[in-house]
C-alpha cells in the first residue's frame, strides 16, 4: 500500500531512466550502477524504466534485472576492489547478522547512502531486498536506543574480537585488556567482566559503524522508505527480510566465489595450472549440475564454506603425488 501510494503520486513526474552497458566489462556496469545512485534530489519512485546497451529488450523485466543486478551487488559485494582485498563487501557476517562492513574507503565514498537510496528504490519498484541484516541494524534504523540494541556474539563479524570475549584463560587478560583500553574501557576484573563483554560487544558492532547506519538512514530517507519503518517498525522485516527468504540458485552461488589465480612465481609450471583449472572446473560443474545442489542444500553453501573448501581442494591438488 505504501510503494502503490508513492508510484500513484509520482505518475506525471519526469521519468527516470538507467542505462547499462552489456558490452563492457563488469567493473565498468558496476561504476555505472554506483554513478547512478549517487545522483542527488532525485524522486525515487518516479517513472523508472533500464535501457540496456546491446539488447533490444525493454518492459518491466528490464527493469526487475536491473533491480536484482544492483540488489546483488549490495548483497554480495562488487567486482571493483577499493582496498585490495579481491572483493568489496558492504555487509560482513552471515544468515541474519549481517553488518555494515568498517572500511573507511566505503565510508569516504558515501557508499552506504548511496546503498540506502538503491535499497529503497528497489523496494519500491517490486525488486530485490537486501536480506539478513542483523536485528540491531535494524533497531537502529528505525530511530531505538543504541544503548538497548539487542546484541548478539553472532552481530560481531570480527574474529580477532570474538576470541578475546570467548577467552576463560587468565593469562589472556592481557589480551581484554589492550582491547579495552584501545577503546577507552577500564581493564577487567572479577567485578566487571560480564559489563566490559557486553561493552567491548557493543563498541566492535555498534560504535564503529555510526558513520555507516548514518549513511544508510540518509539513503534511505532520500528514498522515502525510512519514512514508512519510522511510523510502522514491525515493517522493517518487511523492507529487510531475513535470510530464508533469499532465492539461491546455482549463479548466485557462483558469483559469491571468488575464483583463485594462478600465482606468478608459478606461471611456468603447467601443471598446476591444469590441477587448478581441473579442480575449480569440478566444482563449477558441480554447482551447477550436481544433483544434490537442490535450493535447500544450496541455502547451506554459505560463501566462507565454500571459499575454505575450494582452498582445501587446490591445496591438495597442488601437492606433488608423492605428498597426496
Amino acid at each position: 500500500m505504501f510503494c502503490h501510494h508513492l508510484l500513484s503520486n509520482a505518475e506525471l513526474k519526469p521519468g527516470l531512466v538507467a542505462r547499462l552497458d552489456l558490452g563492457s566489462t563488469e567493473e565498468d556496469r558496476e561504476r555505472e550502477i554506483l554513478t547512478f545512485y549517487k545522483k542527488t534530489g532525485i524522486d525515487w519512485a518516479s517513472p523508472f524504466s533500464v535501457i540496456l546497451t546491446g539488447d533490444a529488450a525493454i518492459g518491466d523485466d528490464v527493469k526487475q534485472h536491473f533491480l536484482s543486478i544492483v540488489m546483488e551487488k549490495i548483497q554480495f559485494g562488487f567486482n571493483l576492489d577499493f582496498e585490495n582485498t579481491g572483493r568489496t563487501l558492504l555487509f560482513n557476517g552471515t544468515g541474519d547478522h549481517k553488518v555494515p562492513s568498517t572500511s573507511k574507503a566505503l565510508i569516504d565514498g558515501d557508499l552506504f547512502r548511496v546503498a540506502g537510496r538503491a535499497i529503497g528504490h528497489s523496494f519500491i519498484h517490486g525488486g530485490p531486498r537486501l536480506t539478513g541484516l542483523s536485528p540491531a541494524m535494524l533497531q537502529l534504523i528505525v530511530g531505538s536506543n543504541q544503548e538497548f540494541a539487542a546484541l548478539e556474539l553472532a552481530d560481531c563479524p570480527d574474529t580477532d574480537v570474538l576470541d578475546v570475549l570467548d577467552s576463560q584463560r587468565e593469562q589472556e587478560r592481557c589480551e581484554v585488556n589492550n582491547l579495552a583500553f584501545g577503546w577507552d574501557l577500564p581493564p577487567i576484573n572479577d567485578n566487571n567482566r560480564r559489563w566490559l563483554a557486553e561493552k567491548i560487544l557493543q563498541h566492535a558492532v555498534i560504535e564503529r559503524r555510526r558513520a555507516q547506519m548514518k549513511q544508510l538512514r540518509k539513503g534511505l530517507k532520500e528514498s522515502v522508505v525510512l519514512t514508512m519503518i519510522k511510523e510502522r517498525p514491525a515493517l522493517a522485516e518487511v523492507l529487510f527480510p531475513k535470510s530464508a527468504e533469499q532465492v539461491m540458485d546455482s549463479q548466485t552461488i557462483l558469483k559469491r566465489i571468488i575464483w583463485p589465480m594462478p600465482d606468478s612465481e608459478d606461471e611456468d609450471d603447467h601443471s598446476n595450472v591444469e590441477e587448478t583449472c581441473l579442480v575449480t572446473g569440478f566444482l563449477r560443474d558441480y554447482i551447477e549440475k550436481g544433483t544434490t545442489t537442490t535450493p535447500e542444500v544450496l541455502d547451506r553453501l554459505e560463501y566462507t564454506f565454500m571459499l575454505k573448501y575450494l582452498q582445501k581442494l587446490l591445496c591438495q591438488s597442488l601437492q606433488p603425488a608423492s605428498q597426496r
